[in-house]
């Protein structure tokens, strides 16, 4: 029991002195949380200070851009600079006066400028959908253009081909070819015919004979109907400026071409009248036409 007396003393005595540190650190915790909500207070009335600063920041800057607003309005009027008060006094009153002598605002004014605001801006779009269909137009042309030039030039070359393989036939040792005039332009110039007949040189069709000019002539439109055949020709005494081997030579040409299409020949010469299916001859007597057909 001494024992046990004993130990009951010694954990009262530290019960008591536990409790008595309670109590301490109660009172600190009330002192702290008192210190706490202070500072909470000091916290929401620095953001009530803050808060009303930030407002007054707002209404400052606020006026100050009203200010600068209103001052953008003169911007361009010079400063009265030297004057004293009397004066500048004085100045304002003839401004206030001349005001007063101009005529009233035509009310209207501001309907007329609706008005007129509308057609212009009717206009505008008129002129945008113009220039749209401006640019649409000319995109057009161009694309036709390019295609034109690019058909233009295969049928210019098909028929140069044609050409001087129907030359090489009528001149068995000349040669002679088609050139435009401007390639990149072949519609702002013209085309010439270049021949060379003996020796290295080619020549303009204007110095040939008339034999010559008149084989080349015939080589080109033969050129034409081999591109493009047509199913009837009349050639009107064509073998005139010929001579008998020309003639010959031309003669035997219409006839390779007579499978294709219908030659009607106006013609003298005996070599090319050889050469024909069916004659027709026009003769006269006593004023009168008689016309004479033989089929060979």
């Amino acid at each position: 029991m001494e024992q046990k007396e004993k130990e009951s003393k010694d954990f009262y005595a530290q019960y008591k002195e536990l409790f008595t540190v309670r109590e301490k650190l109660t009172t600190e915790i009330n002192k702290a949380e008192t210190e706490i909500e202070y500072i909470r207070e000091k916290m929401r009335e620095f953001e009530r200070e803050t808060n009303i600063v930030s407002l007054r920041n707002a209404e400052i800057k606020a006026r100050l851009a009203g200010l600068q607003e209103e001052l953008n309005r003169y911007k361009d009027i010079e400063l009265i600079k030297n004057k004293n008060t009397t004066e500048i006094q004085e100045e304002l009153t003839r401004s206030e006066h001349a005001l007063t002598q101009i005529p009233a605002v035509n009310m209207k004014a501001l309907e007329i400028y609706e008005e007129v605001e509308r057609e212009f801006n009717k206009l505008l779009e008129k002129k945008d959908s113009l220039e749209k269909e401006k640019t649409d137009v000319l995109t057009l042309m161009n694309e036709i253009e390019t295609k034109k030039k690019d058909h233009f030039l295969k049928t210019f070359d098909q028929a140069n081909e044609n050409f001087q393989k129907i030359f090489s036939n009528l001149f068995k040792k000349g040669k002679a070819y088609l050139q435009l005039d401007n390639p990149n332009l072949p519609f702002d110039d013209g085309l010439s015919i270049k021949v060379k007949l003996a020796g290295n040189r080619f020549m303009d069709l204007k110095s040939l004979s008339g034999g010559e000019k008149t084989l080349t002539a015939l080589s080109f439109i033969f050129a034409i109907q081999e591109y493009q055949p047509a199913s009837f020709y009349i050639l009107d005494e064509i073998d005139a400026a010929l001579d008998k081997h020309n003639s010959e030579t031309l003669a035997k040409l219409i006839r390779a071409y007579a499978d294709r299409a219908q030659y009607i020949v106006i013609s003298h010469n005996d070599s090319v009248i050889a050469e024909a299916d069916t004659l027709y001859g026009i003769s006269m007597q006593e004023g009168i036409s008689k016309v004479t057909s033989l089929k060979i």
